[in-house]
């Protein structure tokens, strides 16, 4: 633990000036600033993305609320302007900058339909790998699993978000089989 507390101060030195941090100025909660700024680096990077071979990919955002480490996909971007955008709390400044990230995901679709369609495709994929997964450790350790059950629904989530994107390119019935294996599971042992 210790070895990567002292790589994270030497990241912040060589990569951050000394000084006070400057951040865009913000008129929304700490929580939310940071999830917008989340998405503002996603943005920056979905070209890159895009043409990339990653399905995942690890950014490191500087926000206000401390260094964020997610792994950006497209539903995590999609997930982030449309959480962002149904929030009340977001200020008008910030919704003009969120404004920006989505013209640049509706750019992205525009330019990059085939690299938007395959990684989408990926995504779904791996998130219902996991979900799946998830579902069939029921009968190993049901303790764990109920515990753990709030934390893995967002696989779930993430699936049903992606095939939202996908549209009518997504896999015919996809979430009734979905649904029916959960039932499976949920009425199982």
């Amino acid at each position: 633990m210790s070895q990567i507390s002292d790589f994270w101060r030497w990241l912040k030195r060589v990569l951050l000036p000394p000084g006070p941090r400057a951040f865009p100025p913000s008129d929304s909660p700490p929580e939310l600033t940071a999830m917008l700024m989340e998405a503002e680096t996603m943005a920056a990077e979905l070209t890159d993305y895009l043409l990339g071979t990653q399905l995942f990919r690890q950014i490191v955002v500087d926000t206000p609320a401390g260094f964020r480490q997610p792994k950006m996909t497209l539903g995590g971007l999609v997930e982030r302007i449309e959480t962002l955008a149904a929030d009340p709390r977001l200020g008008a400044s910030d919704r003009r900058r969120l404004q920006a990230v989505q013209e640049a995901w509706e750019e992205a679709q525009h330019r990059y339909p085939q690299q938007v369609r395959e990684k989408l495709f990926r995504e779904m994929k791996s998130y219902l790998r996991n979900w799946k997964y998830f579902l069939e450790q029921r009968s190993q350790d049901p303790d764990r699993w109920k515990q753990e059950y709030p934390y893995e629904l967002h696989n779930r989530q993430r699936v049903q978000l992606v095939v939202h994107l996908l549209g009518d390119e997504a896999p015919a019935g996809i979430l009734e089989e979905l649904e029916m294996l959960e039932g499976d599971q949920m009425n199982g042992p």
